[in-house]
Formats: structure tokens, C-alpha cells, sequence
């Protein structure tokens, strides 16, 4: 843990005006309400905590909250939901900052149905955009992550990722609004226009697409934000392969490349393995109840259940029926020839859904669930926890079994057993190791977080690295971008202190700190 913390008493005055700026109700300071506002699954203890939690309901009052900040020195830790738990929630990485949370913030300000657009505010969730395109007789269709109670824009900002044809989140947004450090509001794209009639349909403006530069950063507060829907397809076909054997792992990824790229399959495809598939419906005492890390032969029996296997693949096809069908066929061809590979299929009317039973399905089709929250219930039941360890790679065999192999190995070492998935994209895969453990047993809790760290360094060896990082190895990250000195690493401060000369602004997000944090590193 490398935690660092605001001396105590100097945020009595500060919370003073944060109250005259907007509200005392929206400035909470009791235990209990802030509670909400950490990391879920912290180990006992203290643990990158708030000082206050802000709740901004306005444009203007983030202002507000950026200039009382700015006058007192006092850095406020942004998130719009807080709610991507396993990377630690809404916890700021300086104990004692206030956490600006902007749930209040949660319009739906306009849907266009014909362009296919949302623009939206941060405090929005997946489960309030989808139920406003329902309630307002709109048949588009969104794209949601496995839990929908995240924020739209949160997790567009932190490179978070869906499961229909639009699950490349950041990659379907258009225009921002943002308000930088020193309270200026800042249109990106055709909103630098006063009359903009492009915002939402056309991602760039005249001169540099500044978009980029606020995701996973702390150079400024979106308040508005583009996302892009689509119409429904005439036939949705979610699909299902199993695999029986870790030792066609890798060539069963060299087939699938190829339809990845030519888009045969159009969404991004998740790969589970049999511990993190059985996490979905049982808890790890119905299948094994040692200390130890979950043995092979219990593994076997758990891929031998219906419909499971060593790994399975969800995937979904899309589109015009005759269209679909010719995927489904070149799918079949290209994978079912594999040893020990079994295609599975169901068939739907995209503008005539059922109700859904399998949340799979549901999350394919766009409809924000939550039933998958299931999986951090593996240890521990009701006080499971989950930290994300999140790799980059492309989808070649080699690739996929050497981090599977990696993580499996020092998780097995630490006495943890091996949870993971790979997220398949266009030209790339993230192999995301879910690290599961039981929040209230301190030594699992803490060989978690080790682990993770443990993995970070030999994974960037091997040229793979993180693409986003709890709050508690952030910094750790970071240094692994070491290209010329940590180029990027500089670049980015650059910006940071040329934006925000307080420093007042979600110090250390992503390893980025102001000048007044950096001496000692």
C-alpha cells in the first residue's frame, strides 16, 4: 500500500465552503454516508478514504466546487458513479481529498432517434439510459457492460468495454463537456462551435480532438458526453462455444482471429474459464471446500457440467437474416472443426426481445443486468470482493496461454485460485484476471492485492500491459510505461501542470501527479 494522506485539520475550513457553494446537504461527512464513496472491497483497515464526499447537481456548481477548491488548496477525486468497484470504487489516491461524485447529475438531455444519438450526463447509468429509451417508445438499442450500474460516461472515460457492435465505449462517444481545473467549460469536437448542428454525429472539430486527453486522466470534469446507439437488428443470434481442453487454447485463438478482423463477429466476445463461468451460479464450497487453490480435478468436474467446459466463448452475430446465417456458417467452419469444440445458438427478433433468463443475453442484447455481480461471491458469499487484473495483447495463441499461464501461476501461489476471461476486440484481447477473495478474511484479502502487484512488472516484461489500475498500484503502473524515461509519463505532467497549477484534481489518477506531489519519486 502506498498511500498518501492530507494532514489532519486541514480540510475543516474547506468543507466550510463547500457548503455555502452547494448545500450542506450535498456535502456529506458522517461515516456512514461516505461509505459509498471508497473502495468496496478494502481490507480492514484504513484505506484511501474520503474527507467529504461534494454532490454537485449542476454545471455551475462543480464550478463552484473547483474554485473553492482551487482557493483552499484542497484536491477534490472525481468519479461519476464511483461504482467500478474492482479498480476501487470511488476511493481518491490522497486519503483525505473530497470525493466529487456526480450522481446528481443523471439527465438523459436528448435521444435522436433517427441519427442513432444520446447526449447525457455522468451521473447516468446504463439502467437510467436504458429504462429512458424504453419510457420514451424508442426501440435503439444500447451497449452495457456486464454490470449496469455503472455510469455511462465513467466507464466510457476508463476505457470500460460492452457487448454489442458498439461495445468499444470511448470509441462510440461524440463530443464532450468538459470543466477544466480552473472552472472553464470546454466543448470538444463541433461543440466548439456556438451552434453546433454535428456535435453528436461527427467525433472531430478544426485543429487537434482534445477527447482523448480525458480519459483516464485528471485534466478536467465531463459534464456532458455523445454516446452513439444503434437500431435493432432484424435477427440477434447469441452463440455459445465450449472448449474441453486447455491445450487447444491457443490454436482455437488463431481461428478466431480471422473473424474477428473481417468482422464476421461483430461484437466483442468474452472467453471465460470454468472457475469464473461456475462463479456465475455457485458459490466455491458447492464444488471444493480446501484452503488450497481449487485442485485439477475439480476443474474437470465443473467443465464436464452442460453447457460449461474449460472455457467457454460468448459471442453474438447480428444483422439482416441472410446476413447472420452466412456468419453462423463461417463461425461453424472456422471453429467447429476445433477437437473438443462445441457451437451452440439461440435466435432472436431484435425488435421483438423476450425476456431474457440468462443474463448473457441479456448484456449481448444492450439490457443492463446486474445478475452477474454473482461472480465476486466465489469466497465469501455476501462479502466477497473482486480486484481487476487487466492485460493488452493481441489474439494470437502464443499471447493468450502465456498470461493465462502467468497469472494461473502466481495466483495458484498465493494460494488463490485462477478466475479469468479474455474480452475479445477487433485486432486485440484484454485478459482480465478477476482476483477473486473474502473481504473480511484480512490475509486472502491482502494476498489479492499482492498478487496483483506481483504480476505487474513480469507481465510489462513480457510487453503486456495494464490498460487500467486500482487505485492502490496506480503509481506501480505507470512506471511500467518506461519507453525513453517515461516519455509519456512526462507528457502527461506537462499538461497536468500547465492545466492545473494548483494541483487540485484527482492527484495521482493514473499515475499522473502535480509538480507539488512529485518530489521524492
Amino acid at each position: 500500500m502506498d498511500e498518501r494522506t492530507l494532514p489532519p485539520g486541514s480540510l475543516a475550513g474547506a468543507i466550510s465552503a463547500m457548503r455555502e457553494a452547494i448545500g450542506a446537504d450535498n456535502v456529506l461527512t458522517d461515516p456512514a454516508s461516505m461509505a459509498d464513496h471508497g473502495d468496496p472491497f478494502a481490507p480492514p483497515g484504513e484505506w484511501y478514504r474520503p474527507g467529504a464526499v461534494l454532490l454537485p447537481g449542476s454545471v455551475e456548481e462543480v464550478q463552484a466546487v473547483l474554485r473553492v477548491a482551487n482557493e483552499r488548496g484542497t484536491p477534490v477525486w472525481t468519479s461519476s458513479q464511483g461504482r467500478n468497484k474492482g479498480y476501487g470504487g470511488g476511493a481518491p489516491r490522497v486519503s483525505g481529498s473530497f470525493a466529487l461524485s456526480l450522481r446528481r447529475m443523471n439527465r438523459v438531455l436528448e435521444v435522436d432517434e433517427d441519427n442513432c444519438w444520446a447526449l447525457i450526463e455522468p451521473g447516468v447509468r446504463f439502467f437510467d439510459l436504458y429504462d429512458h429509451l424504453r419510457a420514451i417508445g424508442s426501440k435503439l438499442w444500447m451497449s452495457v457492460p456486464d454490470l449496469g450500474a455503472g455510469s455511462v460516461i465513467g466507464n466510457a472515460l476508463d476505457h470500460g468495454v460492452g457487448y454489442t457492435p458498439l461495445g468499444d465505449h470511448f470509441g462510440n462517444h461524440c463530443g464532450m463537456e468538459v470543466v477544466l481545473p480552473d472552472g472553464e467549460v470546454l466543448r470538444t469536437g463541433m461543440g466548439g462551435m456556438s451552434n453546433p448542428h454535428a456535435w453528436q454525429v461527427f467525433p472531430h472539430g478544426c485543429g487537434p480532438t482534445p477527447d482523448g486527453l480525458f480519459t483516464q486522466s485528471n485534466y478536467g470534469v465531463v459534464t456532458k458526453m455523445g454516446v452513439w446507439l444503434m437500431p435493432p437488428p432484424q435477427v440477434y443470434m447469441p452463440g455459445w462455444l465450449t472448449l474441453d481442453s486447455e491445450e487447444q487454447f491457443g490454436p482455437f485463438l488463431e481461428a478466431l482471429r480471422p473473424l474477428m478482423i473481417d468482422g464476421t463477429i461483430p461484437n466483442q466476445p468474452m472467453i471465460i474459464n470454468a472457475v469464473c463461468a461456475a462463479s456465475a451460479f455457485w458459490g466455491r464450497e458447492d464444488w471444493y471446500t480446501g484452503s488450497d487453490p481449487i485442485p485439477e480435478e475439480v476443474i474437470d468436474k465443473i467443465a464436464q457440467t452442460p453447457g460449461f467446459g474449460r472455457w467457454v466463448m460468448r459471442f453474438a452475430l447480428y444483422g439482416d437474416e441472410p446476413v447472420v446465417e452466412h456468419n453462423r456458417a463461417k463461425v461453424d467452419a472456422a471453429l467447429g472443426s476445433i477437437p473438443g469444440c462445441n457451437i451452440t445458438y439461440s435466435k432472436y427478433d431484435g425488435s421483438a426481445l423476450p425476456g431474457f433468463e440468462n443474463p448473457h443475453e441479456r448484456v449481448q442484447a444492450g439490457i443492463p443486468s446486474m445478475a452477474l455481480d454473482r461472480m465476486t461471491r466465489w469466497y465469501g458469499g455476501e462479502q466477497g470482493g473482486h480486484i481487476g487484473f487487466s492485460c493488452a495483447m493481441p489474439i494470437t495463441g502464443k499471447d493468450g496461454t502465456t498470461i493465462r499461464d502467468m497469472v494461473r501461476q502466481q495466483l495458484n501461489a498465493d494460494g488463490l485460485d485462477y478466475s479469468g476471461v479474455f474480452i475479445v476486440s477487433k485486432r486485440h484481447m484484454i485478459h482480465v484476471g478477476l482476483v477473486v477473495f473474502d473481504t473480511e478474511d484480512e490475509p486472502q484479502a491482502r494476498a489479492a492485492y499482492a498478487a496483483c502487484k506481483a504480476l505487474v512488472g513480469p507481465a510489462a516484461k513480457l510487453g503486456y500491459g495494464e490498460y487500467r489500475s486500482h487505485v492502490d498500484f496506480m503509481d506501480l503502473v505507470a512506471d511500467q510505461y518506461d519507453f525513453n524515461n517515461n516519455v509519456q509519463r512526462r507528457f502527461a505532467e506537462t499538461i497536468k501542470d500547465a492545466l492545473d497549477p494548483n494541483g487540485i484534481l484527482s492527484p495521482g489518477k493514473q499515475g499522473i501527479w502535480p509538480a507539488a506531489y512529485r518530489t521524492g519519486r
